[in-house]
């Protein structure tokens, strides 16, 4: 990792030889696809020339950091996906659309509401994650690069921010 760090190509020719067939296998189960497994291999040996230095041996091995690199950007891919997919079904047919009934649309109104309320017990750094991850269907990938944290990081506050959100509105609820 030294001589990788120091952008020795022997160094990263070995990093590749030794992780480019678990990432493509990985790429291969968690994505179905060799063209979309292949482009997981390349994304996530940028990534790791990028993130480098933000490798840390006490913390796991090189491997499982390698690995955890290549699962975080392929369940980006995988949300992408789906976000896409409900975009295009959404635009299909539009007529197919079932006009709410005014109880649905008062419930509606009422969880928004509270939703909002809800949205004011979170910092502003889970806030921000919250609304570019489910509001503007950014990748958690995408919501660390906007706001220039760890990936980690952003997952965190994207998983902490909806944990406060459920644990008001179920409160709210019973009340």
């Amino acid at each position: 990792m030294r001589d990788f760090l120091r952008k020795d190509p022997r160094a990263a020719q070995e990093m590749y030889a030794r992780f480019a067939p678990r990432v493509f296998g990985l790429g291969l189960v968690m994505l179905g696809n060799p063209s979309q497994a292949e482009d997981l291999v390349q994304d996530t040996f940028v990534k790791v020339w990028r993130s480098a230095r933000t490798y840390d041996s006490a913390r796991g091995s090189l491997d499982t950091w390698v690995l955890l690199i290549a699962r975080s950007l392929a369940i980006d891919l995988i949300r992408r996906r789906v976000l896409e997919t409900r975009t295009l079904a959404s635009q299909e047919d539009p007529e197919a659309a079932v006009e709410p009934s005014p109880e649905e649309t008062v419930e509606t109104h009422d969880l928004v509401g509270r939703a909002k309320a809800a949205m004011t017990s979170l910092t502003p750094g889970q806030r921000a994650a919250l609304e570019l991850a489910y509001f503007q269907g950014k990748t958690s990938a995408e919501v660390a690069e906007l706001e220039g944290i760890p990936i980690g990081t952003a997952k965190t506050r994207i998983r902490t921010a909806l944990a406060k959100i459920r644990e008001v509105l179920v409160v709210e609820h019973e009340l």
